[in-house]
């Protein structure tokens, strides 16, 4: 009995190692680009700044923000690397596509079923950003702004700006100000 324990756990270690170094556990932060491909927006994106918004094509206050998204991806083009993340497990690609003509979004998709990137990212809500520096370590995640004071409530005109300043404070080589910034919209389903 002892010898097929021993055995056991030696198969187990073995196991763990070879899906350690596959990438099947860790730190992975592999999603689907839309057209099924496994992709790490961390590693594709050279270096630069990342910054991922993760929107659901069903919810009203991701789609508000949609101008706003595509404004702050075009300002900050040149040191940082915008993707929108669709972290709903049962949207299609054809959906997310049509989402991104109706917004009239340029950037990147991704599709995050497994919410890998969700995970990595300690989001719960759409819209909410993730900001990470060159070297992919987090250093934001929550709301844009704080247009929204709470679901089905916004304000005339943002007063903070916190995805923005994460932005430029990271571009600039600063640790932001504020880390983290609860986020007001609809709720990432089947989070772990």
């Amino acid at each position: 009995m002892m010898f097929v324990t021993r055995i056991h756990w030696r198969i187990f270690s073995l196991l763990a190692l070879l899906m350690t170094s596959a990438g099947c556990l860790g730190a992975s932060s592999e999603a689907i680009d839309l057209q099924g491909k496994p992709i790490d927006p961390l590693q594709a994106s050279h270096g630069k700044v990342v910054v991922l918004v993760f929107v659901r094509t069903d919810c009203p206050v991701s789609s508000r923000y949609a101008p706003t998204i595509e404004a702050l991806s075009k300002r900050y083009a040149q040191n940082a690397e915008f993707w929108l993340v669709d972290p709903d497990k049962t949207e299609q690609a054809s959906a997310v596509k049509k989402y991104l003509a109706d917004y009239s979004y340029s950037l990147p998709a991704l599709r995050d079923p497994e919410h890998v990137l969700v995970t990595r990212s300690q989001v719960k809500i759409t819209p909410e950003a993730a900001v990470f520096d060159p070297h992919g370590k987090l250093v934001y995640h929550g709301r844009i702004d704080d247009w929204y004071a709470d679901f089905g409530r916004a304000r005339p005109a943002p007063t903070t700006h916190e995805l923005s300043d994460a932005i430029r404070d990271t571009i600039a080589g600063r640790t932001p100000q504020v880390s983290s910034a609860q986020a007001v919209g609809c709720y990432i389903s089947d989070l772990d």
